[in-house]
């Protein structure tokens, strides 16, 4: 199930998706960059070029109250998402 589509330009887009069973599973322009396994959320890392630099992602994806899905996106160590 499709958690959060963040389109950061026309070349960067960035899915988290999370089944019943708690598999999370990143994707970056389509490409798994990172599955885990989970209930209560985990940290994922991976790095990936653009315009010629390496650039570091983490998506960390945690339970907010009410058991409510947060999903926190850093690019280079900079918030581009806190929910």
């Amino acid at each position: 199930m499709n958690v959060l589509t963040l389109n950061l330009s026309d070349s960067v887009k960035i899915e988290v998706d999370n089944s019943l069973s708690g598999l999370e599973t990143i994707k970056y322009n389509g490409e798994i960059v990172s599955e885990k396994k989970s209930l209560l959320g985990e940290n994922h890392a991976f790095e990936r070029e653009e315009n010629g630099e390496m650039v570091k992602y983490e998506v960390r994806v945690s339970i907010k109250r009410l058991a409510r899905v947060g999903i926190d996106i850093y690019r280079n160590n900079k918030v581009l998402l806190l929910s």
